[in-house]
């Protein structure tokens, strides 16, 4: 819980205490005012949540009955009572702030101060097949993480700029009511907005998102990369992602017909549009590497003097992942791939058909461990001419490779991510995404990879024959 949060908490203890243990209530008027005092502040600093309304309305009920109470002093009975009853009633207040707190990414892993911006790119020559005006051109949201020289005074942004308008989206999506992550609007990154970017260039890493998600929600992992000396380009994949705002404030929701119900259109219908949809996702990822090379005249303007093109690497999760496969089995641009759970069924024939040139690592979880996605998967490992880390993780679902176990320390229970902790699996993916890329991109020798040792990973070197 916030600061604040907990000093209301601690002002209704002492309202609720004081007089249970010495009898007789304060003088009146003192409870309420440390009770307003403690209210205006977080509401003031921290900012009200909907998991806070039994603080709230206790924190209320205690400043009245302070101010109306006429008799002051307790017998024994009502002493033990209110201590007893009112201190129970306070603990079951603050159950549901504390199941669902404000979360709080991760101290980067890395030095390097981390800055950011995020920009549209317009790609004229492709069209746009999905919404409900297909047309030419494709526009796409693209956000960018990069070293910064210093974040001087610049505050830390929200960890997703668009959150006030993703946050009711992606709720439906998980069956709640749309306000229902609307605290974790509340959640900063650890990034500033446009401070200068560092001396040098850094290698680029693309991040692409799965079905439905969107641009950021694998945050804590982009800001470990850029942290050690990556740049980072994050797309919101339109009418794939949950929600996508446009700098000219128009917001595009993920359009159902992307990815068919094969319960209502066959399973036929249904694969033509899981296969088109990975291709939309795939050519994503080009338009993007074509902004990267366009340099300074391009989308990305002064940025790209930072940029290292040759070296890139792409890595996605789920349907992003596959897309990420994708791109590195087709384009020779790519140096390094890395897939969470990614999703390859759609891939293709043309491009399995090709052998992989580039290292790769694949991570996948319990939920796709074994299955005909995963036989896939290791076709292409097998086939490939380099250096494959096939890597599963016990105790985990799809959501564990995203930023879900960060919303809750009983996210497993609700069903949100599986039972391996959030203080387990962060550590994991950071150490093996962060090691692989700097493998692959940085040179700097595979210990980070080759002395992992968790018990819930199990990890195979797949070497070239």
């Amino acid at each position: 819980m916030r600061r604040f949060e907990l000093f209301l908490i601690f002002a209704e203890v002492f309202a609720v205490a004081w007089a249970a243990i010495f009898g007789v209530r304060t003088r009146r008027g003192i409870a309420a005012a440390i009770l307003l005092a403690a209210f205006v502040a977080h509401w003031q600093i921290e900012g009200l949540r909907w998991q806070m309304i039994p603080v709230y309305l206790a924190a209320l009920g205690l400043a009245v009955g302070d101010l109306l109470s006429m008799e002051r002093r307790l017998d024994w009975t009502r002493r033990i009572s209110r201590g007893l009853f009112g201190l129970a009633g306070l603990a079951l207040g603050a159950i549901l702030p504390l199941a669902l707190p404000v979360p709080e990414l991760p101290v980067p892993t890395g030095p390097e101060p981390i800055g950011t911006v995020s920009l549209a790119i317009v790609d004229s020559e492709r069209e746009e097949i999905y919404g409900p005006a297909p047309g030419p051109g494709r526009s796409i949201m693209a956000q960018v993480w990069y070293p910064a020289l210093t974040t001087g005074d610049s505050d830390p942004i929200p960890w997703s700029e668009d959150w006030d308008v993703v946050a009711p989206k992606v709720s439906n999506l998980m069956g709640y009511p749309g306000w229902f992550l609307s605290h974790t609007g509340y959640t900063l990154s650890n990034a500033s907005s446009a401070v200068p970017i560092a001396t040098g260039t850094f290698p680029v890493v693309v991040y692409s998102h799965g079905w439905t998600g969107f641009r950021t929600n694998a945050v804590y992992q982009i800001e470990s990369l850029v942290s050690n000396g990556f740049i980072v380009v994050a797309i919101d994949h339109t009418y794939v992602a949950a929600t996508t705002r446009f700098p000219d404030d128009e917001v595009v929701s993920f359009d159902p017909a992307a990815l068919a119900d094969p319960t209502e259109v066959g399973e036929e219908a249904f694969v033509e549009s899981t296969e088109t949809l990975l291709g939309v996702l795939t050519d994503d990822i080009v338009t993007v590497v074509n902004a990267l090379e366009a340099g300074p005249n391009g989308p990305f303007g002064d940025l790209a003097s930072s940029f290292d093109t040759t070296r890139l690497g792409v890595y996605g999760n789920e349907a992003g992942g596959g897309a990420a496969i994708t791109f590195c089995l087709e384009d020779e641009r790519c140096d390094a791939v890395l897939g969470l759970d990614p999703w390859v069924e759609p891939i293709p024939d043309r491009a399995l058909a090709i052998s992989a040139t580039r290292p790769s690592l694949y991570m996948r979880s319990d939920d796709w461990q074994g299955s005909d996605n995963d036989a896939i998967l290791r076709g292409i490992a097998e086939r490939s001419t380099a250096t494959t880390y096939w890597v599963g993780v016990d105790g985990t679902t799809e959501t564990d490779f995203l930023s879900m176990p960060l919303l809750s320390p009983i996210a497993s229970r609700l069903g949100w991510k599986g039972p391996i902790p959030a203080g387990t699996i962060i550590p994991i993916v950071d150490r093996y995404l962060l090691g692989f890329f700097e493998v692959y991109l940085l040179g700097t020798g595979s210990a980070a990879i080759d002395t992992a040792s968790f018990d819930e990973v199990s990890l195979e070197v797949i070497l070239p024959e």
